[in-house]
């Protein structure tokens, strides 16, 4: 069957095979210009985006690089601003201590020193009403047992009393 199909069909397939070869001869040389040139813009592309991605990757990790620099600088430079903070509120905290310590001591002195001043006045409203109350007993006294004699005496006594209490302060 096979050498019947051969024998019937021999002229159309050495046309078939003829057409064959010849559009093979004629379609190839124009078609693996185009296909080697499509291969060709393909393989540029793709070095093209792989030397476009790997300039890409080296600026990503400059970035990166950068970021990370900057972020350590903002790091170390809160550091030093926390502590710069912190010995200033130190120092604040030492100036409030010492300012109120000074404000106590100058209430403490102004207290004495108005305790002291009232205590005078006290003690000087204290002798003059001492003096009035002597004054009244002394006057009550003299007028009942006094004399011109006594009298010259006793204002002597407390002349001599009064000059000795002056020169003594």
């Amino acid at each position: 069957m096979l050498k019947q199909f051969l024998e019937n069909n021999a002229y159309n397939f050495y046309w078939g095979l003829a057409a064959f070869v010849i559009f093979v001869i004629i379609v190839i040389p124009m078609a693996v210009r185009k296909i080697l040139a499509a291969v060709d813009a393909r393989e540029a592309k793709i070095a093209a985006d792989l030397k476009e991605a790997e300039d890409a990757y080296a600026r990503a990790k400059k970035v990166q690089a950068d970021v990370d620099a900057k972020f350590a600088a903002a790091e170390s430079r809160i550091a030093a601003l926390m502590a710069e903070s912190r010995k200033d509120a130190e120092t604040q905290k030492a100036e409030m201590l010492e300012k109120g310590r000074q404000d106590i001591e100058t209430l403490r002195v102004r207290s004495l020193r108005d305790i002291e001043a009232a205590r005078h006045s006290a003690l000087i409203s204290l002798r003059q009403q001492i003096a009035d109350i002597s004054m009244t007993v002394a006057e009550k006294i003299v007028r009942e047992n006094l004399d011109a004699g006594r009298n010259a005496a006793l204002i002597s006594q407390t002349m001599d009393a009064f000059a000795a209490s002056r020169e003594s302060k």
